[in-house]
């Protein structure tokens, strides 16, 4: 299976917003997502975003924990590590480094931080790992709110 890898533009200085919006535009539960959180601080943030994204509703989503029949249920599930607990074909890196282990997803979904030349760097050492890796990565810019 060739995994998919594309990078979407964040314009604003905010990562966390910028895959709760890339969440909130999917608007499915399938495929299954993982989201790689750099840290705790950063997974607690997106954590609380994801339920506050609407007014009207939140994003069915979890902490990845022990109990791997909680895990298994949840349509998005958030981890400081690759987590496998809910079967995610997508992958959705919030860290500024390609994760360890990338192999098994479908397709993973990266950003180049617009607002910040050291992080647009970042984002091109990530492309060139990427390739080294043996996938193709595709840019396609800034996406609709």
């Amino acid at each position: 299976m060739e995994t998919k890898i594309h990078f979407e533009l964040l314009e604003k200085q905010d990562r966390v917003e910028g895959i709760a919006r890339l969440l909130l535009r999917r608007k499915r539960l399938q495929p299954h997502v993982l989201v790689f959180c750099p840290d705790e601080r950063f997974m607690m943030q997106l954590d609380e975003r994801l339920w506050t994204i609407t007014p009207e509703s939140f994003l069915a989503h979890a902490i990845a924990g022990a109990d791997d029949e909680v895990n298994a249920m949840q349509p998005i599930l958030l981890a400081t590590s690759i987590h496998r607990g809910n079967g995610a074909e997508v992958l959705i890196n919030g860290s500024l480094e390609v994760p360890i282990d990338v192999t098994g997803f479908a397709h993973i979904v990266d950003f180049v931080d617009g607002w910040d030349d050291s992080f647009k760097e970042a984002a091109r050492v990530r492309w060139k790992t990427y390739q080294q890796m043996g996938m193709n990565p595709q840019y396609l810019g800034a996406k609709k709110k």
